[in-house]
């Protein structure tokens, strides 16, 4: 059974191939001026449909709009969508809307009723997905490969443009402190790690002194190593 979505005079010729042609079972279902406010009753009506014909021509929705309604559809009762759209332009919104989400399923309702129904029934019977020969799909296919590519560069930029400009604000971060002070700070930095050496080493000391009688010896070796420690943390001969 097929569900066409539209008007039940003006898509009357293909209601005529579909029952004389494919011998199909037809229902129509009058399309609504907002999808959005239909997508439930489109959803009861299509209840054991193996595919539902879209007049995209009778809805005011943008293509991202009206496309996002079909694909959610045909995710939920699995009914193969078909779409009536006035042109073969390969830069239509409607077209690269429903290309994007792998909806390859259209019929240019500019051509004359018996291209229409040609269509039509390559469609359902799978020549289309079977041979892919379709100009004006492999066209606004490109189209939409395009926009990806042109999406991505222009992401790729702003990502370079961020990086760029987090690396100008760091240089000028350190060129304010000037040498004198990032040379302080790292003067600080060696000396905190010294004093934390040397306060876990006298810890250490006093650790042994309450544990060994040759607390004497036991101090001087450990001074010993503690000031080869330092030695070897600031880079010298010890």
């Amino acid at each position: 059974m097929i569900l066409c979505v539209g008007d039940s005079v003006k898509l009357g010729h293909l209601r005529e191939a579909l029952e004389q042609r494919l011998h199909q079972e037809v229902t129509f279902l009058p399309a609504a001026p907002d999808i959005r406010r239909q997508e439930n009753d489109i959803l009861l009506a299509a209840q054991g449909t193996d595919a539902i014909i879209y007049d995209t021509d009778a809805y005011y929705n943008d293509g991202e709009e009206l496309i996002g309604v079909i694909k959610r559809i045909w995710r939920t009762n699995h009914a193969a969508p078909i779409l009536l759209v006035p042109t073969d332009n390969p830069k239509n919104e409607i077209v690269k809307a429903a290309l994007a989400v792998q909806i390859k399923n259209i019929i240019n309702v500019a051509l004359s009723p018996g291209e229409q129904k040609d269509q039509l029934e390559k469609i359902l019977t799978g020549y289309y997905a079977a041979n892919g020969d379709r100009e004006d799909i492999r066209a606004a296919e490109d189209e939409v490969a395009e926009d990806t590519r042109t999406l991505t560069s222009f992401v790729g930029q702003l990502y370079d443009a961020k990086q760029r400009e987090e690396e100008r604000e760091h240089t000028v971060i350190v060129r304010k402190k000037g040498t004198p002070q990032v040379l302080l700070e790292a003067l600080g930095t060696v000396i905190r790690v010294l004093f934390g050496a040397v306060s876990i080493a006298l810890m250490a000391i006093a650790m042994l002194a309450l544990l060994y009688d040759n607390t004497r010896e036991l101090l001087l070796q450990n001074l010993q190593q503690l000031w080869q420690e330092i030695c070897s943390m600031l880079g010298i001969g010890g």
